[in-house]
C-alpha cells in the first residue's frame, strides 16, 4: 500500500446535479487521479499510528470521508458498489431521500460519514464529527476518536465513533467522552435522541441504542476500528467479494481489483466537464424535506 498522504491531499469532484439520483462526488488525489473513497484513502493518516495499541493515554488518530454536511438533509451515503465508491445520495421508490427534521433537530446535527478501509455489516463503519466547522460532501478530515455508540438501526447495528477534527477550534478540548460531555453539553442525548427518531417520521420503528444506551470510550472504540479494518482487508483482497463490494482501486497491491492511477478517469473527467463540474442548477429539495416534525421518543424496554 502507498504511504498515507496528508488529509489536505484529497478534493472533492462532483458530477451531476444535487438533489438528483445521478449526481455523485468522487474523492480525488491532489486535485488529479480519482482514487477509491472506501479503498484508497487510508484509514490511519499516521503510518506509524497502530491499532493494535490498548494504552488509556493514547489517543486514536483516523482519517474520515464526510458525506453529508451538519444542518443538510440529503442523505448522501458512500456506494460500496460502485468503482471508486463515489458518495451518491440515496434513494426511497425511486426518489432522492432525506433526512426529516425531527424537532428541535436541524437534518444532520453533526458532520456524518464513514471511516475508510473499514467493513462491517454491508458498509464501512460511520461517525458523526463534532466539531464547530460545517465539512463539505467528499471532504478527508483528520480526527481524533473521543468514543463509540451503538444504534441499532432497523433491527440492524450500527457502530459509530463520535470524533473531532484535529484542526477544529474544539478539538483542544475535547480528547474522550468525559470531556464531550463537560464541553458541549447535551451532544450526547441529542445524538442519541436522534438515532432513535430520525426513521419515525417515514413510517420506521424508533431506532435503540445497545450497551444500555452508554458511550463506550476510544479504547473500546479502537477494538471497533481494529476489526472493521481486518474485514475490510479481507474483502479488498478476495475475489469473490465483487457481489458484495466494487474493489476497484489504485492502491492495494494484493486486491484482485487494483487498477494503475488514471485508469477510468478519462470517462469521469469527461463527464466533470460536460457537468461544469457540478455547476449545473441543482434541483431544489421537496418542501417536505425542512419540515418540523415533533416526535417525542418512548421509553425501549
Amino acid at each position: 500500500m502507498m504511504s498515507s498522504p496528508a488529509s489536505n491531499s484529497y478534493t472533492a469532484r462532483s458530477i451531476g446535479s444535487p438533489n438528483t439520483p445521478d449526481y455523485r462526488v468522487f474523492v480525488s488525489y491532489n486535485g488529479h487521479h480519482i482514487v477509491s473513497a472506501l479503498h484508497d484513502v487510508p484509514l490511519l493518516p499516521n503510518p506509524n499510528e497502530s491499532l493494535t495499541k490498548n494504552n488509556a493515554a493514547t489517543e486514536l488518530t483516523l482519517n474520515i470521508v464526510v458525506e453529508a454536511p451538519r444542518w443538510t438533509n440529503a442523505q448522501m451515503t458512500i456506494a460500496p458498489d460502485e468503482p471508486f465508491a463515489p458518495i451518491r445520495q440515496a434513494t426511497r421508490k425511486r426518489r432522492v431521500a432525506y433526512v426529516r427534521t425531527c424537532f428541535p433537530h436541524r437534518g444532520y446535527i453533526w458532520n456524518y460519514g464513514v471511516l475508510p478501509q473499514t467493513w462491517f455489516s454491508g458498509g464501512p463503519l460511520h461517525v458523526c464529527e463534532l466539531g464547530e466547522r460545517i465539512a463539505q460532501v467528499g471532504d478527508v478530515r483528520q480526527v481524533r476518536v473521543l468514543g463509540v455508540l451503538a444504534p441499532r438501526d432497523e433491527g440492524i447495528l450500527r457502530w459509530t465513533l463520535l470524533v473531532v477534527d484535529i484542526t477544529d477550534p474544539l478539538a483542544g478540548r475535547l480528547h474522550n467522552v468525559d470531556q464531550l460531555e463537560r464541553e458541549c453539553p447535551g451532544m450526547i442525548t441529542a445524538t442519541k435522541e436522534w438515532f432513535r427518531l430520525y426513521k419515525l417520521p417515514d413510517g420506521k420503528e424508533q431506532n435503540t441504542i445497545e450497551l444500555d444506551g452508554k458511550v463506550k470510550g476510544r479504547d473500546y472504540a479502537r477494538e471497533i476500528v481494529r476489526a472493521a479494518h481486518e474485514a475490510w482487508r479481507n474483502v479488498v483482497t478476495a475475489s469473490t467479494s465483487r457481489a458484495v463490494v466494487d474493489l476497484t482501486n489504485v492502491t492495494i497491491r494484493n486486491s484482485p481489483g487494483l487498477v494503475k492511477r488514471g485508469d477510468g478517469d478519462e470517462d469521469l473527467y469527461s463527464k466533470l466537464r460536460e457537468s461544469g463540474q457540478g455547476s449545473n442548477p441543482s434541483k431544489a429539495p421537496p418542501s417536505s424535506a425542512s419540515k418540523w416534525w415533533y416526535i417525542a421518543a418512548r421509553e425501549v424496554e
